[in-house]
């Protein structure tokens, strides 16, 4: 992915997390030799402030919104660094999705806020629909995380989408010298997994997709572990990120959706809502997924 990424847009907002969330962004544009761009929407506001007697409460929101990234563009300069800065109001998922198709963005980077579990699912709504809506690869920052690539856990299920997610992973890892823990988690409910075949039928379909990411690590000189996990996907994917001490999670997701399908309770969701790492989610595939290993 580094070597194809050639801008890098990241959101900002007037909070703690913002802030964490672009000096991230810096590191990895500079890793990547990629642009920066920064962006920050301000939400309109839809209530009525003339009972305190204030009329322009859109102006006064959007200051705080234009601050941020006047800030962005001095923690830039302090550290050597370009950045172009971009400020919207409107719908902060739209506005966000559509300036990453208009500045042909490689990698969309946003911020998560240090929350409790049920704030952090109901706040993240808006992250969903970031991810639902993105042209480009999205790459989820936790407040005062930092992006790793040395330890990359990857979850495979066989899927195209998990493919790609794969070798995006082993990518990563090729660029940054890091290694790559592919986990497939077995999902079949009690009264199916009773039924002949079935769970044998399962186990094969992802062992074969874990031994291909594994061949595909060996023939790009990555270290590749696999792991064949059972359970709940999502819990199983953030203990193990948990116990292995894991510095990244890559999961892939179904392109571009619809409003009516944003990842909402998915696995997607519910991994960035429970981990603490930062969590990359694959939206653009490439011409095979994995590539062939002939």
């Amino acid at each position: 992915m580094s070597s194809t990424v050639r801008t890098i847009l990241v959101a900002i907002d007037p909070t703690p997390t913002g802030q964490s969330t672009f000096r991230q962004a810096i590191r990895l544009a500079a890793s990547m030799r990629a642009k920066l761009v920064a962006v920050s929407v301000a939400p309109r506001y839809e209530g009525n402030m003339n009972r305190w007697k204030i009329d322009d409460a859109d102006e006064q929101m959007g200051n705080l919104f234009k601050n941020c990234l006047q800030d962005a563009e001095k923690t830039a300069a302090s550290l050597g660094q370009s950045v172009r800065t971009v400020y919207r109001m409107g719908d902060p998922g739209e506005e966000i999705a559509t300036l990453a198709e208009e500045a042909g963005a490689g990698l969309l980077v946003i911020g998560s806020p240090k929350r409790s579990f049920v704030e952090r699912v109901l706040l993240g709504r808006i992250a969903a629909q970031i991810v639902g809506l993105s042209p480009c690869d999205v790459l989820m920052v936790p407040e005062n995380a930092e992006v790793n690539f040395s330890r990359i856990l990857v979850g495979i299920d066989g899927s195209r989408h998990s493919m790609e997610a794969g070798q995006r992973a082993i990518d990563l890892a090729l660029s940054y010298g890091g290694e790559v823990h592919a986990l497939a988690v077995l999902d079949v409910p009690v009264d199916r997994s009773l039924l002949f075949g079935v769970l044998a039928e399962a186990e094969t379909k992802n062992f074969s997709a874990l031994e291909t990411v594994a061949g595909q690590g060996k023939k790009m000189g990555v270290s590749v572990v696999t792991k064949l996990g059972d359970g709940s996907p999502y819990v199983t994917i953030v203990k193990y990120g948990e116990e292995k001490q894991m510095d990244l999670i890559v999961l892939g997701s179904y392109g571009r959706t619809a409003l009516t399908r944003l990842l909402l309770g998915s696995v997607v969701e519910r991994v960035a809502a429970l981990s603490h790492l930062p969590t990359l989610v694959v939206k653009k595939l490439g011409s095979n997924g994995i590539r062939d290993l002939v």
